[in-house]
């Protein structure tokens, strides 16, 4: 299970310069991700380092909206869509586990593009516990 000390976290092509989310980013991300209104929408890829940048703070994906990008792609399976609606157990009330609430959202990820979905993600983050 990653932690928040596991270097896959924080790994040295984390921050990549070829495209991916800055530091900077990733902090006004995280800011808006811990208010009311939540991140803005993100890409998938976007959305996972985010989601693994919060590891590093001991805060895991509270809630997760989902929308389709491409008019002619609706969203197809409810489940791809939302986290904080899932099955007892699953939802962040139940546990409070930031590695339990990423391993919950890389499979909605993972089923969405394995359905060959393009979604947009919009996040929001507690710390552990809470």
């Amino acid at each position: 299970m990653i932690g928040p000390r596991d270097p896959r976290v924080f790994a040295p092509d984390f921050l990549s310069p070829s495209g991916g989310p800055s530091e900077a980013e990733l902090n006004t991300w995280r800011r808006a991700a811990q208010s009311g209104k939540g991140t803005p929408w993100l890409d998938a890829a976007r959305a996972d380092a985010l989601a693994r940048y919060a590891l590093k703070f001991g805060e895991g994906v509270q809630m997760m909206e989902a929308v389709a990008t491409r008019f002619r792609e609706p969203v197809r399976e409810v489940g791809w869509e939302i986290i904080g609606a899932d099955a007892d157990g699953e939802n962040w009330q139940d546990h409070r586990d930031p590695q339990r609430a990423y391993a919950l959202m890389r499979a909605k990820l993972r089923a969405a593009r394995d359905a060959g979905a393009v979604l947009e993600y919009k996040l929001w983050l507690k710390p552990a516990g809470t």
